[in-house]
């Protein structure tokens, strides 16, 4: 999980952050959109089809969790809004632990409200700096199971910041991921 996460950091590009940045530095983040309307229900399976803008269908399963699920119809629109971030930030040596810890979140719709609602997941991984080589522009890491590796730092305005990191700093690296989706009656 640590390589995973320290390979985001090292390989990802993104708009500059400026030099002296406090706090986090996105390294990347997306977010998509897909709209449609559904064109079958399998209230049997709880299976729905949804058509997209460009005519293409594409089935999806809703689990228990979808609250609501009788209260759709076919010709409902549909959105779903998906979400992506990582992000990192170096911290002094000292002010944290190395560790791994993950975070969920929900927001389902109430009983009788329309279908819909949001899920999202953190996973923040601290890995120690054993090593920061300035002339070869690589961090080396020691991740919360005790792996260690070698990065390379690609992006420049990163790369410009190594001479602030030190063995023994903290690398705090955060994935965070968001699904809202959202149903509106049919028009009519």
């Amino acid at each position: 999980l640590v390589l995973a996460a320290t390979m985001a950091l090292a390989a990802c590009s993104s708009s500059p952050a400026p030099a002296e940045a406090p706090g986090p530095v996105t390294i990347s983040s997306e977010q998509v959109t897909l709209e449609g309307s559904i064109t079958r229900v399998d209230r049997t399976n709880r299976m729905i089809t949804l058509r997209g803008s460009e005519g293409v269908e594409v089935d999806f399963f809703a689990g228990d969790q979808v609250r609501n699920f009788a209260q759709l119809q076919v010709g409902d629109r549909v959105s779903l809004d998906y979400n992506r971030a990582v992000a990192a930030e170096i911290q002094p040596a000292g002010s944290g632990q190395v560790g791994t810890s993950v975070q969920q979140g929900t927001d389902l719709a109430g009983a009788g409200n329309r279908p819909g609602g949001a899920v999202s997941e953190t996973v923040t991984i601290v890995a120690e700096v054993l090593a920061v080589d300035t002339a070869a522009n690589t961090v080396t890491l020691k991740g919360p199971r005790g792996n260690v590796v070698t990065l390379e730092v690609l992006r420049d305005d990163l790369r410009a910041g190594l001479g602030r990191v030190h063995a023994g700093d903290l690398l705090r690296v955060t994935f965070t991921e968001a699904v809202a989706v959202n149903v509106r009656p049919r028009p009519q």
